[in-house]
């Protein structure tokens, strides 16, 4: 693709946030907040001040001085992108010693010693030149990349030391958490414009506009800059640098969003030979040579402290797990002391579940949650905070993998399927903040994970829309309790991948005491099946993401009892819902759920 088709790509491009940029541009103009989503807007403010322990004006020009150095360490794994010693453009090492940078600067495997990477080719402070050390390429060990249309992103592996000395390069880790950045913020450039020695862009240079896997942003570029990381100002990667056009609205960059990329990556991962399989897993996961999931046993050491799910929780309205499990009891796998059937109960932190032995999925997990003693937990650190990050999945030394499905299914098939909770990660974060970091690392076991599409689980409209819902309004403030079972339907319907037979439809129920004092149980159920015929893929820059053919029903709880095979007569007398007479002659009777706020 020329540089003319490449302008004309962006300017198209530029037409589905043109709405978008003006209202950013304008609330910037009038100094207040340019992100509409308020809870992004939050998260984001959250965020940096922890990392910078300072309130940021509305600007975002105050920054702790560690800013700079912070800064200097990313500047390491920038390089210079040069083609027969001529310099094209910037690059940048991510882990797995895996080089990023656009496709239209390297679409293709290079003959060799073409292709040349110069880190810390800087100017000192003293303004004399520092040569840095030049490295060769290995496309044989490594080459992916994606057109200049779709995300003009290109993966190769770092070679050789060519020439120089200095400073090793430093990885950028990849991240695709959703919290990275808000519109109206600073973000920040460390690239080579027009081939010279390496520059920063910072300050003023307002992110105006997002879309599924574009940034459009105001920031000060030229020819080289493509291939630059593009960091927010806590230097976490959020784009790489594409191109930029003179607009009605002035100068507009485009990057494509780093989280857009880890999605293209791992829907390639499973096409991808074994050695290069390992250095993209290494890239995804932020490491270098370690294994890129945890199988060690549990997070800490042995699990005597863990309450699990409590059957009292709810005052006046007991849940008895082993009464619930009991008509499929001799499906239950076993544990490796010997317990079996309903004895085989593994118990986490404030939740509770049973294994299917033949499916290798939980049939349900049994969570408690209390509102009123609630922690948000971050997902990266795990330390009580209200940010989301990267997960790293165990398995439970109480029962054998073989009653496990574990990250094999999910290496194999993660061009399809997400790692899915369960009990959600942020439900059974409550109690002291000991407790509720080791009921966040409890969720991440293989035990409470069963496979979802990725649209299915990563859509906000959809179950994890309702989800939320239940936890932010049915608990959080109200401040109240609830209980909740979760499961599969581990029935005679799924689809099978490999040896694996994926379930296509799961269910919840939430348990309660409402306003009048009397225990409530909702019923609800949602399928998968319409969405597992799409694998991942870089949508065309013309179109918009599909919107998921997924709805959720409410159902009675006798009607989930025929369909799970459990038994749920205990919460019978509890049902909140009853069909219309319409609804009866259904062999389900089931509503579309329209409104969240009629669930609860």
């Amino acid at each position: 693709m020329s540089d003319k088709e490449s302008a004309a790509l962006i300017s198209t491009r530029l037409a589905l946030t043109a709405q978008q940029r003006a209202q950013t541009r304008a609330a910037l103009a009038q100094g207040v907040t340019a992100e509409p989503d308020r809870g992004r807007a939050q998260r984001y403010a959250f965020q940096q001040h922890v990392r910078q322990e300072v309130i940021v004006g509305g600007s975002n020009d105050l920054l702790p001085i560690a800013f700079l150095a912070q800064g200097l360490a990313c500047a390491r794994g920038v390089a210079l992108l040069r083609e027969d010693g001529v310099p094209v453009g910037s690059a940048f090492l991510t882990h797995g010693g895996l080089l990023v940078t656009c496709h239209h600067l390297l679409p293709a495997p290079p003959a060799s010693g073409r292709i040349t990477l110069q880190f810390g080719w800087r100017r000192t402070e003293a303004g004399e030149l520092v040569d840095g050390v030049t490295f060769g390429i290995d496309a044989a060990r490594f080459f992916l990349t994606s057109p200049t249309d779709e995300l003009d992103c290109t993966l190769i592996a770092l070679g050789e030391v060519i020439e120089g000395g200095g400073d090793a390069p430093q990885p950028l880790a990849l991240n695709d958490r959703n919290d990275k950045h808000a519109l109206g913020i600073s973000l920040n450039l460390i690239h080579h414009p027009g081939g010279a020695p390496q520059q920063i862009t910072l300050r003023n240079n307002a992110l105006l506009a997002r879309h599924q896997q574009l940034l459009h942003y105001a920031a000060d570029t030229d020819g080289g800059s493509s291939g630059a990381p593009v960091f927010n100002d806590s230097w976490q990667l959020v784009a790489l640098h594409h191109g930029g056009v003179e607009s009605d609205d002035g100068w507009v960059n485009e990057g494509i969003r780093i989280s857009a990329i880890i999605d293209w990556l791992k829907g390639e991962l499973p096409q991808l030979p074994a050695p290069q399989q390992a250095l993209l897993m290494q890239a995804l996961t932020g490491s270098d040579g370690v294994p890129p999931y945890a199988t060690a046993t549990a997070p800490e050491s042995g699990y005597g402290n863990r309450d699990g799910f409590q059957p009292a929780f709810l005052e006046g309205a007991p849940i008895d797990l082993a009464a619930i499990i009991a008509p499929r009891a001799a499906e239950v796998a076993p544990l490796r002391d010997g317990r079996q059937g309903a004895e085989a109960q593994l118990d986490y932190e404030h939740f509770s579940l049973l294994m299917n032995a033949e499916r290798r999925l939980a049939f349900f997990t049994a969570t408690n949650i209390d509102g009123a003693r609630y922690i948000a937990i971050d997902r990266g650190n795990g330390q009580p905070s209200l940010l989301e990050e990267g997960d790293r999945w165990v398995e439970d030394s109480r029962i054998d993998s073989r009653y496990v499905t574990g990250q094999a299914f999910y290496s194999e098939f993660s061009r399809w399927f997400d790692r899915g909770h369960l009990t959600r990660r942020s439900d059974p974060t409550w109690g002291t903040a000991a407790e509720a970091v080791r009921a966040n690392k409890d969720t991440f076991h293989f035990t409470n994970c069963s496979p979802q599409h990725f649209r299915f689980n990563q859509s906000l409209q959809y179950w994890q829309g309702v989800e939320r819902y239940i936890l932010e309004s049915g608990v959080l403030e109200s401040k109240r309790k609830i209980s909740v079972l979760t499961g599969p339907v581990l029935n005679d319907q799924w689809r099978q991948y490999a040896e694996w037979q994926v379930p296509l439809m799961f269910w919840k129920v939430v348990l309660r005491i409402n306003r009048a004092g009397q225990p409530q149980a909702t019923a609800l159920l949602v399928s998968q099946a319409d969405l597992l015929d799409e694998p991942r893929r870089v949508l065309p820059h013309a179109q918009t993401a599909p919107r998921p053919n997924v709805d959720e029903y409410r159902v009675t709880v006798s009607a989930l009892e025929t369909l799970t095979g459990l038994n749920f007569a205990a919460f019978r007398d509890w049902e909140s819902w009853q069909p219309d007479e319409s609804l009866l002659a259904q062999p389900l009777p089931a509503k579309l759920i329209m409104d969240w706020e009629d669930l609860l």
